[in-house]
């Protein structure tokens, strides 16, 4: 999710509970003025900073009511309740998109911690504060489950009431540092600035560490206690030494002169373009119909390329020989790798596969697809044929080690309650996989069949 995503939904729901508050802030007035003042003869008068607090705390709630139901559909079950999963999958992955939605969880509800003190005074002390706040995500969960607008997360609970601390912490720390002097202030701030160490520790770890980290790590252990595990090889436990290798990592400059080139080569304009950035990887709208799209990864410079006259009238697949093809590359600037296994998938549609070859100090591995069509264009590549260059060699884990992690249940699965009941291994080799900073990591790679699937369970070798 965009920066700018955030901000739009933000500004959605602000405005919905802006009019709600005008709404209800009519209705009460006129209670209080027709109803209290008039046919009752009330003399109490209205303490402005509660009303004010009050029509604040009022919107806010309508808010998360509206992030949290409004904002998804219907169509989201289940419940997790393992604990920490995930930071642990926003670790293994370390994709912004994870960050945000564990940070937003926690500051989501900031202010719920500021304005319940404000309100009244019984919210000063910190057992009520806190206690409503669990009272208020164990209800929002707890629908969210019922009526299917979410799942119930015991972690979605643990950064609710997270953000609560910080923010009852930060007004109380204002409240009484006047009071009570700065000391037992800095008692208060002291959930924010150590909920920002942690963070600040971790991103610190991640950028020192020399590899990235593996998203194909489990967040969950599999059950491996019903489990009946057969092999049909035998493994070793030789620690072996095996390169690790670097994907052609792009900066978003470097990634817009590619794909501007990329265009020119077929003679498409590109000064009318959209970009839309993320982390890892930016979507390019070509035209001012959209007539062009590149979705570019940085990490890897991967792509998936669509000419959208393939929609046209009379547009179709059509079949066609490996030599065209290639001539048909050569003008995007593709240049297909000797030895490479040529295919076809289906009319139109074919792919060259190279399997981790190896030539010098460089491993060339993975697929290029295409689609052809009947106007003699391609109009669909996807192209993941990467050539990784050598980093260092490094000493891997023995298959003996990384077949105990698969009995131990530390490999991803999933299914619907997380229990195998038989494991069959057919074959298990080193293979590779791309990491969160580029590096092409060897892995352990298991054919294997798991309750009557065919899977393959990779198993990180470092």
């Amino acid at each position: 999710m965009r920066l700018q995503e955030i901000i739009d939904i933000v500004k959605e729901y602000f405005f919905l509970a802006l009019i709600a508050v005008i709404v209800l802030a009519i209705i009460f007035f006129l209670g209080y003025f027709i109803g209290y003042r008039k046919l009752f003869r009330g003399e109490k008068s209205l303490p402005k900073k509660q009303l004010l607090i009050g029509g604040l705390f009022t919107g806010y709630v309508i808010m998360i009511i509206g992030v949290t139901f409004l904002n998804r559909g219907s169509n989201i079950q289940g419940m997790n309740l393992s604990f920490f999963s995930t930071y642990r999958e926003a670790w293994y992955s370390f994709s912004l998109r994870s960050w945000q939605f564990l940070t937003l969880n926690i500051f989501m509800f900031v202010p719920f911690g500021i304005l319940l003190p404000l309100l009244h005074s019984h919210f000063q002390r910190a057992i009520w504060t806190i206690g409503a706040a669990l009272l208020f995500t164990i209800s929002i969960e707890s629908v969210q489950l019922m009526t299917g607008y979410g799942s119930f997360d015991v972690d979605d609970l643990f950064n609710n009431l997270l953000g609560a601390i910080i923010g009852y912490g930060i007004i109380m720390g204002f409240i009484t540092i006047k009071a009570r002097g700065i000391k037992r202030s800095f008692l208060y701030f002291s959930p924010l600035f150590l909920v920002l160490i942690l963070f600040g520790s971790m991103f610190t770890y991640y950028q020192l560490k020399e590899f990235g980290n593996m998203s194909i790590m489990s967040t969950h252990k599999t059950d491996m206690t019903q489990a009946t595990t057969t092999i049909d090889i035998q493994l070793d436990d030789i620690k072996r030494t095996v390169p690790v290798y670097m994907a052609p990592i792009y900066t978003k400059d470097a990634a817009n002169k590619f794909v501007i080139n990329f265009f020119e080569k077929i003679n498409v304009d590109t000064s009318s373009r959209e970009v839309i950035p993320y982390q890892n990887e930016s979507i390019y709208w070509i035209g001012h119909e959209r007539s062009h799209n590149i979705w570019f990864h940085f990490l890897d410079g991967s792509y998936s390329y669509t000419d959208f006259s393939k929609f046209s009238d009379g547009m179709m697949p059509k079949d066609v020989d490996e030599e065209t093809l290639i001539k048909n590359l050569i003008q995007f600037g593709i240049h297909i790798p000797q030895d490479s296994l040529f295919q076809k998938v289906d009319t139109g549609s074919y792919e060259w596969t190279i399997d981790k070859k190896v030539i010098e100090n460089q491993l060339i591995d993975g697929v290029l697809k295409v689609s052809y069509y009947n106007d003699d264009t391609v109009k669909l590549i996807d192209n993941r044929l990467i050539t990784y260059d050598k980093v260092k060699n490094v000493q891997i884990k023995s298959e003996q080690e990384a077949y105990r992690e698969i009995l131990n249940g530390k490999f991803q699965h999933y299914s619907e309650n997380n229990i195998i009941k038989s494991l069959h291994i057919h074959k298990v080799e080193v293979s590779y996989y791309l990491d969160s900073k580029g590096y092409y990591q060897p892995v352990y790679a298991f054919y294997t069949t798991v309750d009557g699937t065919d899977i393959t369970i990779l198993i990180p070798g470092i």
